[in-house]
C-alpha cells in the first residue's frame, strides 16, 4: 500500500508543479492576483508536513479498513462493472464525509483549514489539516461491508482526491453541459465561497449528482468571496491548524464552568 501511494505521489506532484507554473503565467497575463506569497508558503508547508506523516496515516487507514474485512458478508466480483460501481459508491461516501465535515462542529475544526484562505489557486488544494485523515476509515467502512476490496476502495479515494486538485483554479471557466453533472472548477469555486448562497454547497468529489439529489447543489452566479465566515486566521500554518480547536476548547470550558455555577448552591449567612 505504501508503494502504491508513493507511485501515485511522484507523478502527481510533477503534474501539480506544471499546473502551478501555468496558473502563475496565466495570472500575470490576465493581471489576476490569484497568488499571495505568504499564503502559498503556508499551503506548501502543510503539504510538506502532510507528506512527511503520510506513512502513518496511510498505514492507519489501510489497516483499519483491512481489519473490517473480517466482517464482510461477501466479496463482490473483481470485474470492470463492479469497479465502476465502486467508483460511484466511493464518491457517494465521499459526499457524506464531506458534508459531515462541514456540518459537524468538531469535524469542521479539521476541515476549515482547507477553506480558510481568501486566495484560491492550485496550492490551496494542499491546505489540509494534519489530522484530517483520521476520520477516513469511519466514512468509507460501508464500502467494505458492501463487499468491495480494500485496495479498490483506497485507490478510488486517492484518485478522487487527486482529481479535485485540478478543480482549485480560476483559470478554467464554466464547462457547459457538464456543470451540475460532474465536479468542475466552477462548482468547486462555489464550494469554497463564503457568500451566503454558496455556504455548504457542492460537496461531491467527482459527481454533482449527489448534490442535486440532496439539495446542496449551487451554480456559480455571482463572484465568489473565498475564505470562512469565522474570519481570516493569517498565514501561520500552526495557527491555522489549531485556531478552531482552541476556540472550541474555550467554549467547552466556559460551558462547563457555567453549568458548575448553576449546580453549586450559593452560600448564605445561615449556612454552617
Amino acid at each position: 500500500m505504501m508503494e502504491a501511494a508513493k507511485s501515485l505521489f511522484l507523478p502527481f506532484i510533477s503534474v501539480a508543479a506544471v499546473c502551478v507554473v501555468a496558473e502563475l503565467a496565466w495570472s500575470f497575463h490576465k493581471k489576476r492576483q490569484v497568488y499571495n506569497l505568504k499564503e502559498t508558503l503556508c499551503n506548501l508547508s502543510m503539504l510538506v508536513i502532510n507528506r512527511s506523516t503520510q506513512f502513518l496515516f496511510v498505514g492507519y487507514t489501510y489497516y483499519s479498513i483491512t481489519w473490517l474485512e473480517q466482517f464482510q458478508p461477501h466479496k463482490l466480483p473483481d470485474t470492470p462493472l463492479f469497479a465502476l460501481l465502486a467508483v460511484i459508491v466511493v464518491d457517494l461516501l465521499y459526499y457524506i464525509e464531506h458534508r459531515a465535515l462541514h456540518t459537524n462542529k468538531l469535524l469542521w475544526c479539521l476541515h476549515q483549514v482547507h477553506h480558510s484562505s481568501p486566495w484560491f489557486n492550485f496550492t490551496a488544494s494542499f491546505r489540509l489539516h494534519w489530522l484530517g485523515r483520521i476520520v477516513t476509515p469511519v466514512f468509507f467502512a460501508p464500502a467494505v461491508f458492501l463487499g468491495f476490496r480494500v485496495e479498490q476502495i483506497l485507490l478510488f479515494v486517492a484518485l478522487n482526491l487527486i482529481y479535485q486538485f485540478f478543480l482549485h483554479t480560476e483559470m478554467v471557466g464554466k464547462l457547459g453541459f457538464l456543470e451540475g453533472i460532474i465536479n468542475t472548477p466552477s462548482a468547486h469555486r462555489v464550494h469554497h465561497g463564503q457568500n451566503k448562497q454558496y455556504i455548504d454547497k457542492n460537496f461531491g468529489g467527482l459527481l454533482m449528482v449527489w448534490d442535486r439529489l440532496f439539495g446542496t447543489y449551487e451554480p456559480e452566479v455571482e463572484t465568489v468571496k473565498y475564505g470562512v465566515t469565522e474570519g481570516y486566521f493569517g498565514a501561520n500554518p500552526f495557527v491555522v491548524q489549531s485556531v478552531l480547536f482552541r476556540r472550541l476548547l474555550r467554549e467547552l470550558i466556559r460551558d462547563l464552568l457555567g453549568k458548575a455555577k448553576v449546580i453549586t448552591p450559593k452560600r448564605t449567612r445561615t449556612d454552617a
